[in-house]
């Protein structure tokens, strides 16, 4: 899209949070009018997203069919299906439909490192940040991960970060990373994609316009991702946990071996890291090899992998009282995530899930329960099927919400236990978002175990 075009197009805004806000403030003084249209009435988007149109851009509230027609463009915010019926019938119309992403890439120079997957983008956006700012790389890091990649338009950077959901790389038409990182493909959003294919297909959108002279990240223990990889451009830099690779990374014993092309391999010790899991080894395998094509030198690159200590309401051990642990996994948002909080977890278990159900099949959780499941607690109005699905892998018991589910954990709890916040759901029943649930939780856990009396440990 050229400068001279965009100035002569009306173009609409969908959806008024941080991304839209972005993408409206980028396109002011750019675009021949900016449209900013959300479904909540106007006086409730807030301050931050009201204060634009003291700026210049036309906000509307109430349906964003209230914003009118004859748009040249229309940039969609992640919370706005593409398959929405109403921007569907604006693409039908000729309207050009991208989003917030695909805007900001057609404007950025700096190469591009775009990480999608089901589980573990945030953790490894952020921690290939670390190692990139270690190696005193100037970095941008954001996308789904909380900055929109707007904001980096204009920024004096050597390299961009970019988390990417399947949200935004659905209505992504140029989008081309330089490295594309995929962690792995699990039923999730299942609310709003029709089926796994559709939510997979839109997060191979990462590969799409890669060539030869790019690099693709891959999981070559995921079928689906190694599938999807195929239809790649790119040049393939694999990672395993299970065995040796011929090129890439991959765990053997206690070691880790980074392999690139062209180079001697390196063999790095797997106990330095303070991340756990398995599944933070392959988080870490993908980051490191990442950094690698970024030019950064893999023993560098592990050294500071091995600083990082992780992400907050991520497998988050925040207090010890009466010889029970307390976790806080908030960001477990889906089934996969807490299947592989199940295997981190050492110790007999109670479990707090529940949340806004996203569609997917809980029965992969009940192998975990029935091994280390002391007992299940089920939060709120949305419960009923994941209680049913549950049913006899671990004793079950139902709360309210969340003050009486921890109360009934720290009641069932004894020394030894760990009580585990692990949700396998959306977090919007009660929440603005899993941190603010995180954060709850943690603080309802201090409260009943100072109620109750002497044993804290610290955390």
């Amino acid at each position: 899209m050229k400068k001279s075009e965009l100035e002569k197009l009306r173009v609409l805004v969908a959806g008024g949070g941080s991304s839209g806000r972005g993408a409206a403030r980028f396109l002011l003084g750019r675009a021949g009018e900016v449209i900013l249209a959300d479904d909540k009435p106007k006086e409730s988007l807030g301050p931050e997203t009201l204060a634009l149109e003291s700026e210049g851009v036309v906000i509307t509230g109430g349906g964003l069919e209230r914003a009118g027609k004859c748009f040249g463009l229309c940039v969609l915010s992640p919370g706005i299906s593409l398959y929405d019926a109403r921007i569907q019938a604006l693409a039908q119309s000729g309207v050009e439909v991208i989003s917030e992403v695909e805007l900001a890439s057609r404007y950025l120079s700096a190469p591009i490192i775009g990480i999608t997957g089901t589980n573990g983008k945030t953790t490894v956006t952020k921690l290939l940040g670390h190692i990139l700012k270690s190696a005193e790389k100037r970095v941008f890091i954001g996308g789904n991960v909380g900055t929109p990649l707007i904001e980096a338009v204009g920024g004096d950077y050597e390299v961009i970060v970019a988390e990417l959901s399947s949200f935004q790389l659905e209505a992504c038409r140029e989008f081309h990373p330089a490295v594309s990182v995929f962690l792995n493909l699990k039923g999730d959003h299942l609310e709003r994609h029709k089926d796994l294919r559709e939510y997979g297909d839109a997060k191979a959108r990462i590969f799409t316009n890669q060539t030869g002279a790019d690099a693709a990240v891959v999981n070559r223990d995921d079928p689906l991702v190694w599938e999807y990889a195929k239809s790649s451009g790119a040049t393939i830099i694999p990672y395993s946990v299970k065995g040796p690779l011929g090129v890439g990374g991959w765990k053997e014993g206690e070691e880790a071996v980074i392999l690139m092309p062209g180079n001697d391999g390196v063999r790095l010790p797997l106990s330095c890291l303070k991340l756990r899991g398995l599944h933070n080894v392959e988080n870490v395998l993908a980051a490191v090899l990442a950094a690698a094509i970024a030019g950064v030198d893999p023993v560098e690159a592990w050294e500071s992998a091995c600083e990082f200590k992780g992400l907050p309401h991520r497998i988050e051990e925040f207090l010890k009282w009466r010889g029970i642990t307390f976790i806080d996994d908030s960001k477990a948002t889906n089934v996969d995530a807490v299947v592989r909080a199940l295997e981190t977890v050492k110790t007999p278990l109670i479990l707090l899930v529940g949340g806004i159900d996203k569609g997917s099949d809980y029965a992969p959780l009940r192998a975990g329960l029935a091994e280390k499941g002391k007992k299940v607690i089920i939060v709120g109005p949305h419960g009923q099927r994941m209680a049913k699905e549950l049913e006899g892998a671990a004793p079950i018991a139902a709360a309210k919400d969340w003050p009486e589910a921890v109360r009934i954990a720290v009641e069932s709890a004894s020394e030894g236990d760990t009580v585990l916040l692990s949700p396998a759901a959306a977090s919007f029943d009660f929440f603005t978002g899993y941190a603010q649930r995180g954060e709850v939780f943690q603080k309802l856990c201090l409260e009943e175990t100072r109620r109750l009396g002497d044993g804290q440990d610290g955390n």
